[in-house]
């Protein structure tokens, strides 16, 4: 699966040499704000910040004084919207002074700790793993008001749609068709990636303006499929955030309906011996990919190639669909018609999204999974 890439620049920009990281709230002026500073072991500061009314991120970058200050520019990337941010120690905090380019006035600047013992209380049960993992975007987010949208009907179930105004942002909820509480364990997990899309937003929003050139960032979530053992969702997103080029990735959300539990492939699809187990770190994360590029891949490519022949002729204007290589890293989800499995193509993305690249439920359910459905 193609991942988005700013993500990692982001992660980058707030983690180089990391020696100390802050998380701070207080006023520039009498506007209320919320402050992330990573301070690096050669002084290199970077970081930003949100006005409390207003949510977007505001980028800065600067320097460690010899004093111990810290002289920042916001928006480092775009020349005629910088301003200069300075910040001295005071006590547990920070007082300084912000100021536009060229200006004799300056708005006070007063910062003190936020620590998780004094971030805001949020009736959404979906933001709290926030609260640990990213308290900044938790202390954004949970002023939020997500508003509710249509209602659909889809595959016997009734979806009640919720949109986040400022990102755009659209996730369904299920309102019928399981018990109690397996349905609250799948809405919790529809309403954590919602809100984890829209995070992805604002990284997305901050990567675009510190290269002065904006960002762009449309989203188009489609159930697949919903019945008694799966609920399968195509989150397919178009953005630019500031790169060579925009790009677009479908990362679907695959949730057991019994365990509200996200599925790995091989829960479904599994074409090693013995038991479906591949070896992961204790994050989660894959120890090495052996397995798509041994067993998986080229079974792919065999099985596409047997269903779709004409899809696999050399053409010139074409996208290769031929190499192996196209097919380790699958993004899938599950539908009436099968597993859809989408190939990954580092340059030619528009490649991604073949309709046709489908494994019929036949097919699948002669290389059972760990899951050990009774698909369809």
């Amino acid at each position: 699966m193609a991942s988005k890439w700013w993500l990692l620049a982001v992660g980058l920009l707030m983690g180089t040499a990391q020696a100390e990281s802050l998380l701070l709230q207080g006023t520039i002026g009498r506007a209320a704000v919320v402050v992330e500073l990573d301070i690096g072991a050669d002084g290199q500061v970077d970081g930003r910040y949100f006005y409390r009314k207003y949510h977007e991120d505001i980028a800065l970058s600067g320097q460690r004084q010899a004093d111990g200050s810290l002289l920042l520019d916001e928006n480092p990337g775009d020349a005629g919207q910088r301003s200069e941010l300075t910040l001295r120690p005071q006590g547990q905090g920070w007082q300084g002074k912000w100021q536009r380019p060229k200006s004799k006035q300056a708005l006070p600047v007063s910062l003190s700790p936020l620590g998780a013992g004094q971030l805001a209380q949020s009736s959404d049960p979906a933001l709290q793993s926030f609260r640990q993992s990213s308290p900044y975007d938790y202390e954004r987010m949970m002023a939020m008001k997500l508003k509710p949208g249509k209602r659909e009907h889809f595959q016997g179930y009734t979806l009640q749609w919720w949109h986040e105004p400022e990102s755009g942002i659209r996730f369904f909820r299920l309102l019928d068709g399981f018990n109690p509480e397996a349905m609250k364990r799948l809405n919790l997990r529809l309403a954590e990636r919602q809100w984890q899309e829209v995070a992805d937003y604002f990284n997305c929003q901050l990567a675009g303006n510190q290269r002065e050139i904006g960002a762009e960032y449309e989203q188009t979530v489609t159930p697949r499929l919903i019945n008694r053992q799966l609920l399968s969702v195509s989150v397919f997103t178009s953005y630019y955030c500031g790169g060579l080029r925009p790009d677009e990735v479908d990362a679907p959300l695959n949730l057991d309906v019994e365990t509200g539990r996200e599925l790995q492939l091989e829960d479904l699809l599994w074409l090693g011996k013995g038991k479906p187990q591949l070896p992961r770190k204790a994050n989660g994360d894959r120890v090495d990919y052996q397995y798509e590029e041994k067993m998986l891949a080229p079974w792919l490519l065999r099985q596409l190639v047997r269903l779709h022949p004409d899809e696999f002729k050399p053409d010139d204007f074409s996208c290769d669909y031929r190499n192996p290589e196209m097919w380790q890293l699958v993004h899938w989800y599950a539908s009436p018609q099968g597993l859809y499995v989408g190939p990954s193509f580092p340059v030619e993305r528009g490649c991604e999204e073949p309709e046709w690249s489908v494994l019929p439920w036949s097919l699948v359910r002669q290389h059972p999974g760990a899951a050990n459905y009774r698909l369809p």
